[in-house]
C-alpha cells in the first residue's frame, strides 16, 4: 500500500458525483468523542446512507474536501496491513495540510470491521476533537460483544432496515393520503406491492421477474461475506448451513425451537453438533439475517425452556430463499409488522397465556413511557368469525396480567374499534398503521 494510491482513492470521491437517492428517514448525529456506526443487513442501503449524508452536509456548507471515505472491500485495498491503516489520515493531510486541528473532518469508513485490529485505529482518529467518525457495518458485533467492547464504549451504532412502507412510498412518488376513498385504495394497492418484493432497496428499479434471482444473490451474498468469510476458522460446511438456514426460514413467523431441526437434519443424514447449529444461528443473527425472538417473561428459565419465533430481516427474502413454495402470505405479513417494530425502536416478544393462546407480540419501548408496553396481535383478514375468535382469545388475559392498555390488531384491509371488558382493541390496517 503506497501514499499515493490512498489520495487518489480519497481524491477520487470527492470529486465524483453522488447519485440521487430515495431520503431515508434514519437520523444521524455524532456524540461527542464517539464514532457513529450505521449498522445493519448487506444491501440494506448503508453505503447509500452515508452519501446522502454527506450530501446533507454539503447542503449545510461543508465543503467537499473535508470527506475522507473508503471503502474497505476496495480490490485496491486487499494489501493493506493493520500496521499501515495510519496511512490513510497522512494520505488526507498530506493533500491537505491546512486542514489539520483546524477544520472538522469527516472519516467514513465501509465495512471497516473486516479488518483485524481496526478498533484501536478509531480511537486513535478520535484523540482529534476535531474528527468525525462514520463507521458501516453488517455486523451486530458493532452493537455488542467484542468489537464494541474493543471500541472501550467510544462508538455509537444505529440500525438502518431496508425499506419502510413510508420509504417505499417516497421512492414511488406515492402520495401519504389515508382520507380519501382514492387515496386508501393507492395504499392497498403500494402495501400488496411492498409485501411482494419488500424493502430492499436494489429491488425498486427492477422488473419484478428479476427479484427473486437478486434476492438469492443477496442471499449467497450474505451467507459468503458475513457469515463463512467472517468466520475463516470454523470451516464452515455450506451444505449443513444451508439445511439449517432453509429449515429457519421455512418457519418464518413460527414457533421454532434447534432441537427440532436438529432431529429433523438427523433424520435426514446430516451429522453435526447440537451446538454446531446454536453457532449458526448466532452467525445470522449477527449478520442481521434472521432474527429469533423469546417468550416473554422475567424468568430467565421461562424464557429458555419454551420455543423462539423466528422472523426475517424482510420478508420476500425469506420468500426467495425457503424450500418447496416458499412463505405464506399471512406469515410474510406477520413478518412485516414485526421488522416495522424493531424499527421503531421496540424490544418484541411473543407470549402464552395460561391457556396456551399465543399473543404474537409484546413490543416494549424503554424511551416512551407513553408507548412503554404494547400488544399486538397480527391477521391478515379478521372477518371470518373463526380466525376472530381465534385472534381475540387470550388479549383480555393477557392485557389484564400484564397491565396493558395499547393493544391492536393489525390487518391488511379491516378496521374497527372493540371493546373488551374495559379495555379497547384497535382494529387497524397495515396501510394506516404503517404510516402512524
Amino acid at each position: 500500500m503506497n501514499l499515493q494510491l490512498l489520495q487518489r482513492i480519497i481524491k477520487d470521491f470527492q470529486i465524483r458525483s453522488l447519485p440521487t437517492l430515495t431520503k431515508r428517514d434514519l437520523e444521524l448525529s455524532f456524540i461527542k468523542d464517539m464514532s457513529l456506526a450505521i449498522v445493519g443487513a448487506r444491501r440494506g442501503g448503508k453505503t447509500y446512507r452515508t452519501f446522502q449524508f454527506i450530501h446533507e452536509l454539503v447542503q449545510q456548507g461543508v465543503n467537499p474536501e473535508n470527506f475522507c471515505r473508503i471503502q474497505f472491500n476496495d480490490h485496491r485495498l486487499r494489501s493493506i496491513a493493520i500496521d499501515n491503516v495510519h496511512m490513510i489520515d497522512e494520505a488526507f493531510y498530506s493533500l491537505y495540510p491546512a486542514k489539520q486541528m483546524k477544520e472538522v473532518v469527516y472519516f467514513i469508513f465501509d465495512e471497516i470491521h473486516r479488518m483485524t485490529g481496526w478498533e484501536d485505529y478509531i480511537l486513535y482518529l478520535l484523540e482529534n476533537p476535531l474528527h468525525r467518525i462514520l463507521l458501516t457495518g453488517s455486523t451486530s458485533k458493532l452493537l455488542k460483544g467484542e468489537i464494541a467492547s474493543a471500541l472501550r464504549g467510544k462508538n455509537f451504532s444505529v440500525g438502518l432496515f431496508p425499506f419502510s412502507f413510508r420509504e417505499f412510498l417516497r421512492h414511488y412518488q406515492v402520495e401519504e393520503d389515508t382520507i380519501s376513498s382514492q387515496g386508501q385504495s393507492k395504499l392497498r394497492k403500494m402495501l400488496q406491492k411492498y409485501l411482494d418484493q419488500g424493502g430492499f432497496p436494489g429491488l425498486l428499479a427492477l422488473e419484478s421477474h428479476l427479484h427473486i434471482d437478486l434476492l438469492q444473490s443477496y442471499w449467497d451474498t450474505m451467507v459468503l461475506r458475513d457469515i463463512i468469510e467472517a468466520h475463516p476458522g470454523d470451516n464452515i460446511n455450506v451444505t449443513t448451513f444451508t439445511q439449517f438456514s432453509q429449515a429457519l426460514l421455512s418457519r418464518i413467523s413460527c414457533p421454532m425451537t434447534v432441537r427440532k431441526i436438529m432431529i429433523n437434519m438427523e433424520h435426514a443424514g446430516f451429522s453435526f453438533s447440537a451446538e454446531t447449529l446454536y453457532r449458526f444461528l448466532r452467525y445470522l443473527e449477527e449478520a442481521f439475517m434472521l432474527y429469533s425472538i423469546p417468550i416473554y417473561s422475567k424468568s430467565e428459565k421461562i424464557r429458555n425452556r419454551n420455543y423462539r419465533k423466528v422472523y426475517a430481516i424482510d420478508w420476500a427474502l425469506a420468500d426467495a430463499i425457503a424450500p418447496a413454495e416458499g412463505v405464506e402470505i399471512s406469515r410474510k405479513f406477520e413478518n412485516m409488522i414485526f421488522i416495522e417494530l424493531l424499527r421503531r425502536g421496540y424490544q418484541v416478544s411473543y407470549y402464552l397465556t395460561k391457556q396456551n393462546y399465543e399473543i404474537d407480540f409484546i413490543a416494549i419501548n424503554k424511551t416512551d413511557r407513553e408507548k412503554a408496553v404494547q400488544l399486538y396481535q397480527v391477521c391478515y383478514q379478521i372477518s371470518e368469525p373463526g380466525v376472530r375468535n381465534r385472534e381475540l382469545r387470550g388479549i383480555l388475559d393477557t392485557a389484564s396480567y400484564l397491565e396493558i392498555k395499547d393493544i391492536f390488531i393489525i390487518t391488511f384491509n379491516e378496521e374497527e374499534t372493540i371493546e373488551m371488558n374495559g379495555f379497547t382493541v384497535k382494529v387497524l390496517p397495515a396501510w394506516k398503521w404503517l404510516l402512524l
